[in-house]
């Protein structure tokens, strides 16, 4: 392996949409399923997304950004699978680094030059690790609360979404285990895939080419418009303005 190529990982979770003020659920209901429940740690994450003019990247299901802050601050390239998502990750550095530009070339060839920012998302990131009683690490459990702007649009969008994510070595079934306690207290599974396309507005399109049913379609739009609203509401400006 080169020593340029990224660090590669398997991410497998669900997501689920929660009201703005809806509180995690507590280390009880947890305890209820044999589950321990870590004290609750908060990150303040920023992260930039990158693609071409023409949507390479977004077109064959990857996503690259740089993150700030957390654990995994640096380099990310994703790509969505039927097993989850697999991630090359570099360490933070002011420039793009050259394995993930070689990874690019590899991926979209010329098309990899005209990567560009297309979106900024800051998010408040609240983390619960879930352990078995035994303490084998199983679930982590992230409480997001997510201001994006999108930069060739304009548009503001705001969310809150539950991420659980497997960790890696745990079996797969601690995910069905958890979502009954995350579905009693009030989250709904999310139809959002993935940050980035929620962000630029793309989680409509994306359905209607995977033929995706008119009902999915409309929950999708409406899903748009309330974080359209949710960023307006809290920011006290139009959701549309012009390019920074």
């Amino acid at each position: 392996m080169s020593k340029n190529a990224g660090q590669a990982s398997l991410e497998i979770e669900r997501k689920y949409e929660v009201a703005a003020d809806l509180p995690l659920p507590p280390a009880d209901a947890f305890a209820e399923i044999g589950l321990r429940a870590a004290s609750p740690v908060t990150y303040e994450l920023s992260a930039v997304y990158f693609d071409t003019g023409d949507a390479d990247l977004a077109r064959r299901g990857l996503a690259m950004r740089v993150r700030h802050g957390g654990a995994d601050a640096g380099w990310h390239l994703k790509q969505r699978g039927s097993d989850g998502v697999r991630e090359l990750f570099w360490p933070l550095s002011e420039a793009v680094p050259d394995g993930l530009r070689a990874e690019l070339r590899e991926r979209i060839g010329g098309a990899a030059d005209a990567v560009a920012p297309i979106a900024e998302l800051a998010t408040e990131r609240t983390i619960v690790v879930l352990s078995d009683e035994a303490g084998a690490e199983l679930i982590e459990l992230a409480d997001d609360r997510v201001d994006a702007f999108d930069r060739v649009s304009g548009i503001t969008r705001a969310w809150r979404e539950w991420e659980a994510e497997l960790i890696p070595g745990a079996a797969v079934e601690a995910l069905s285990l958890v979502e009954p306690v995350l579905l009693a207290a009030g989250a709904v599974p999310s139809l959002s895939v993935a940050k980035i396309a929620r962000a630029t507005g793309r989680l409509v399109d994306a359905a209607r080419a995977s033929g995706a049913s008119a009902a999915v379609i409309a929950e999708l739009e409406a899903l748009d418009r309330s974080d359209r609203a949710a960023a307006e509401a809290s920011t006290g400006t139009p959701v549309e303005g012009t390019d920074v």
